[in-house]
């Protein structure tokens, strides 16, 4: 199967059976948005403006969001705008970055938090996917160094909160379940959406930023963290640290495994790992096709989950999976495009 088939095709599957104006859609714009420019297909190219433009004009209005920067586009509109195929944006990016920055709800770290309701304070490793790149793509394009420190500055906070020190890995949650209460979890997507900002700061924040250093020594902590859970078969279970011969109910979970692919992926491109973590990324990456059907169906892929139950592991562990859910198209788009980029035409 070729790589960038399957990763266009998982674009426009999701586009098929889910609506894009959602945060799930965001991260398959993005998915869309970077395989345009990787490939530099004048088709890609124009496929991703058609489908970004409504947002920017405002004709694709999401029903609900917890930060305004979704209803643009997000993060694959920052980017185009950036590599000068979206210049109809700027005005749009512009505003939205100003709003993160200066009206957006932070907890008392300076961390985005919940805008409201029950759960009004309470901080999630989710949002750093959501407004991370966006801001940093922002920044890149609009030449602000502030959307590119808020972006390092978000990113990093999050990731010392919520780190594990027994190993390295990433809980979900604080606050849902009571004041200062982390959630018990070491949860597949959870840690995939640290990874993916993590990864887009790795990738494309300046060399000469003053944050470089601290970003890339967190996004390579956070890859070896993922690396020693990482099963036989080279991918990862949807509570990361049981598998099937600690918990037999334990699942491999897809979303979260095609986020950290991706990641160790990038890793690799930017030298940041040994060449011969490659041959676990190739081993992922075939596994990931276990999952995929010549449609683009995808298996596997746990269902929305924001501190489920009390927040315990077995919380997590047990919630189910669902055929085609919306959050599993991105993940896949990000992963098998980044295995083209590596060279990796077939798999």
């Amino acid at each position: 199967m070729q790589t960038l088939a399957i990763a266009e095709r998982a674009f426009d599957r999701h586009a098929e059976l889910h609506p894009l104006a959602t945060y799930m859609g965001i991260v398959s714009l993005h998915g869309l948005a970077r395989l345009a420019v990787l490939t530099g297909d004048s088709r890609l190219r124009e496929k991703a403006r058609a489908e970004l433009l409504p947002f920017v004009r405002g004709e694709r209005e999401q029903s609900s969001r917890n930060f305004k920067n979704y209803a643009c586009g997000g993060n694959g509109t920052a980017f185009l705008l950036w590599k000068g195929l979206l210049p109809e944006a700027r005005a749009t990016v512009a505003a939205y970055a100003d709003e993160l920055i200066h009206d957006a709800p932070r907890d008392p770290g300076g961390i985005y938090c919940m805008p409201g309701g029950a759960r009004q304070g309470a901080i999630w490793i989710d949002v750093a996917f959501a407004v991370s790149p966006f801001l940093l793509f922002a920044g890149l394009a609009l030449d602000r160094g502030e959307c590119l420190e808020e972006a390092c500055d978000q990113t990093l906070k999050m990731v010392a909160v919520f780190r594990d020190p027994a190993n390295g890995l990433l809980h979900q949650s604080r606050d849902f379940k009571g004041k200062g209460l982390l959630s018990e979890d070491h949860w597949s997507r959870g840690n995939g959406w640290g990874m993916l900002a993590l990864t887009e700061l790795a990738n494309y924040l300046p060399a000469r930023h003053p944050r470089r250093l601290a970003v890339e020594t967190a996004f390579v902590d956070l890859l070896n963290a993922c690396l020693a859970v990482q099963d036989a078969e080279g991918m990862w279970h949807q509570e990361l640290t049981w598998n099937e011969a600690s918990w037999p109910g334990s699942y491999v979970e897809t979303s979260g495994s095609g986020l950290i692919l991706y990641g160790l992926g990038v890793a690799l491109e930017k030298g940041l790992l040994p060449a011969e973590r490659r041959d676990d990324f190739e081993r992922g990456m075939r596994s990931y096709l276990d999952y995929i059907t010549p449609a683009g169906d995808v298996f596997h892929t746990c269902q929305g989950c924001l501190c489920p139950g009390e927040g315990r592991m077995l919380d997590y562990a047990a919630r189910a999976t669902k055929r085609n859910d919306s959050h599993a198209f991105g993940p896949v788009n990000l992963a098998f495009g980044q295995a083209w980029q590596l060279g990796i035409t077939d798999l």
